[in-house]
């Protein structure tokens, strides 16, 4: 009973993790279309930026899974691991846009 009640937790962690992924995703997407057409305030180099990263954040994610997997973990346990890298990615990019603000007329509207 107690290995079920685990499992659960172990699983239901999982797809909080996931979940938390998707909803960081797509804040991120929004805040560079919005960038991109000129309401929201990126920073410069945004648009290199965001495709450079793609390479070493899913070559981590690869690697964290590798590793893994060779050291006998469960295959949620295994999925966590490779989420890791892209999750924490896209939460500091999340964090990092929602500072930057929208515009307003051009200028960056600042948080008092």
């Amino acid at each position: 009973m107690n290995q079920a009640i685990d499992r659960f937790g172990d699983m239901a962690d999982t797809w909080v993790a996931v979940t938390r992924l998707m909803a960081d995703t797509q804040c991120v997407l929004t805040m560079r279309l919005l960038g991109l057409s000129g309401v929201w305030s990126l920073p410069e180099g945004e648009s290199q930026a965001m495709v450079g990263e793609k390479v070493p954040v899913f070559t981590e994610a690869a690697l964290s899974g590798t590793f893994a997997i060779m050291s006998g973990r469960s295959p949620h346990k295994v999925f966590r691991e490779t989420l890791k890298p892209i999750s924490s990615k896209a939460s500091a990019n999340r964090e990092r846009l929602e500072d930057r603000g929208p515009l307003i007329f051009g200028r960056r509207v600042t948080r008092a």
